[in-house]
This record gives structure tokens, C-alpha cells and sequence, in this order.
């Protein structure tokens, strides 16, 4: 299940840098560790540019996978992060704490255009990446609470884009897909494919948050209050005029057809996957901690909000 898939119970403390072999010492002021450069993600990167024309010496270590990110984390080879699967880390005695949202969730799931509601998947072919997995929890609980006697058939299809390949080759019904994806989709085959569950807005939980550890917000408070007012002044320039990531795109994303580009921040920009007033409220916290205590593995440690999100900086930054 979750816990156990993507960290081993026990192994906090036994982890250290030179075991994971991530990230060697650094001298900047923060290193920041993440899955890798994505639409989601490209306000960050406006954000880091800024960031440095301030002054600060801000490393960017691209980690991959989740378990991944969570040693650095551990260890301390990255002082902020972004995955909210760092909650974890934080159940088993990481001392560490959401201190802004970065964005929401991102994921639809979309089936064939006669597919329009969530019974009407009943024994079809549903995509996911795992049981076990974000994408794979989000069907999962979501058919679970709203049709339990569909009966649709799992299909476990590893990676977002041999999900994507085999519903354009008909070997799937539905599968789960970001709005990437699913703006792809569309631009191959317009009107053959329908949204038949948004997520973005009917589980818009915490899909990456920036967290750090408590001691190192405590030392470094001016640095912090300045990436929560960076980013926030980024997502609002976004709203505003969504070409600003698309440079930005250009550079950082090019496995993407240009072309495409437009579109997908579009896509992003319409579900308001970055919350402009650095989100972390004790709703949207507790709705995430929820989704993972649903994955048949609860945390033992966290129960409320507090127990992994700190405001105090975000709203002092809010307040000016």
C-alpha cells in the first residue's frame, strides 16, 4: 500500500546521505528537490530565477521518483521540498512542515466520448499506474465513493504516456491522465474522448506542497518568506497572462511540441491548479491527509493539520 511502497516503516533513521548517494554536500542557501521540470512546476522555475536576482544561491536537484525524494529529504541532501508524500516521512518523526501549497491536483479521468458518467464504466477497462500509486488511489476511491457497484476493470499500465498510447490505440476505455494528457488527447482526436471524472475539481487535494524542515524554516525565515511571495506573485502574474511560463516551457520542456505548449498552460490555468493565496488551508490539508489515510494504510502519528503545515509564515506574507 502507500506507506510501504513508497517508504519502508523503520528505515528513517537508518537512511543517510552517503547510503542514497543523491546529493553531495552544497553550499547554497536551500537546495530544492523535486520530481523534475513539468507544467506544474514552471512557475517555480520563474520563481527560482527571481529568487536568484534577489541574491540567493537556490540549487535545483531533479530526483525522479518519489522514494527518492523522500531519502534527500530524510537525510537532509534537500532542504525544501515539494511532494506531499513527505507526510510519510513527517508520520515517522521527520521533523519537517508544509509551509505553502504549490499546486492542486492535476489529473482527470477521461474515457471514451459514450462513457459520460462514473456507472457507465462498469466492466470497461480503466487505466492507473498502480494500486498503490497517487494516480491509481485518485480511480480507485473515487469509483469507490461514487459508483461501488460499477465493477470496472483495473488496468495496471505503468507511465502517463503508455496510458495515454493505449487509449489512442483503443486498448483502453478510461484511464487517469494529467492535463497535459488529456490536452493532448485532444489535439489528436477532438471529440472521441469525454472527461468523465475531473479531479481537479471534485478532489482538489494537495498534489505538491513546498515543506522544509522546522529548523531550517526557523533559521532561514526571511528566505522563506521570500519564496512564498516570489511564487505567489508568479501564480498571480500567471492568471493574468499565462504566456509568461510559455519561454519559460520552451526551455525547460522539450520533450513538448511547442505548438502544444499553449494549450496545456491553458489547461493548467483553467483548473487553477496554483492557488494564489498559497493555499494550506486546514480543509485542503486535512482532504489530503484523508485521501492517503483511504489507501488502506493510515498514518499512525498525524491526525490534524498542524501536524504538517505551519501558516505562520505564509500568512505574515498574505498580511502585507
Amino acid at each position: 500500500m502507500h506507506k510501504t511502497s513508497y517508504w519502508a516503516r523503520g528505515s528513517l533513521i537508518a537512511l543517510s546521505i552517503a547510503a542514497t548517494g543523491i546529493l553531495p554536500a552544497s553550499a547554497a542557501d536551500a537546495v530544492f528537490g523535486f520530481s523534475g521540470w513539468s507544467v506544474g512546476y514552471l512557475p517555480t522555475a520563474i520563481a527560482i530565477d527571481r529568487l536568484t536576482e534577489l541574491g540567493y544561491d537556490i540549487e535545483v536537484a531533479e530526483l525522479g521518483g518519489n522514494s527518492n525524494q523522500l531519502q534527500a529529504a530524510a537525510t537532509g541532501a534537500v532542504q525544501i521540498t515539494a511532494i506531499a508524500q513527505v507526510m510519510d516521512a513527517i508520520d515517522q518523526g521527520l521533523d519537517s512542515r508544509f509551509f505553502m501549497e504549490a499546486n492542486t491536483n492535476e489529473f482527470l479521468l477521461v474515457s471514451k466520448a459514450d462513457l459520460t458518467s462514473c456507472e457507465s464504466l462498469g466492466g470497461h477497462s480503466v487505466g492507473i499506474q498502480s494500486t498503490g500509486s497517487f494516480v491509481g488511489q485518485l480511480a480507485i476511491q473515487w469509483l469507490d465513493q461514487t459508483c461501488p457497484d460499477a465493477e470496472p476493470n483495473l488496468t495496471v499500465i505503468e507511465g502517463s504516456d503508455n496510458r495515454l498510447a493505449a487509449l489512442l490505440a483503443g486498448q483502453l476505455d478510461s484511464s487517469v491522465v494529467d492535463l497535459q494528457d488529456w490536452t493532448l488527447l485532444q489535439r489528436a482526436r477532438p471529440s472521441e474522448f469525454t472527461v468523465t471524472g475531473d479531479f481537479t475539481q471534485m478532489m482538489p487535494i494537495m498534489r505538491a506542497a513546498f515543506a522544509a524542515p522546522r529548523s531550517f524554516i526557523a533559521e532561514n525565515p526571511q528566505l522563506i518568506e521570500d519564496w512564498i511571495r516570489t511564487h505567489l506573485e508568479v501564480y498571480r502574474e500567471t492568471y493574468e497572462n499565462p504566456d509568461i511560463l510559455i519561454e519559460k516551457g520552451e526551455q525547460l520542456l522539450g520533450e513538448i511540441d511547442p505548438a502544444a505548449l499553449p494549450d496545456i498552460i491553458k489547461a493548467f490555468v483553467s483548473a487553477q491548479v496554483w492557488p494564489a493565496d498559497g493555499g494550506l488551508s486546514d480543509q485542503e490539508v486535512m482532504d489530503t491527509i484523508n485521501f492517503f489515510n483511504n489507501d488502506g494504510e493510515p498514518f499512525e502519528n498525524i491526525t490534524v493539520a498542524a501536524d504538517v503545515a505551519d501558516r505562520t509564515l505564509l500568512d505574515k506574507v498574505l498580511a502585507e
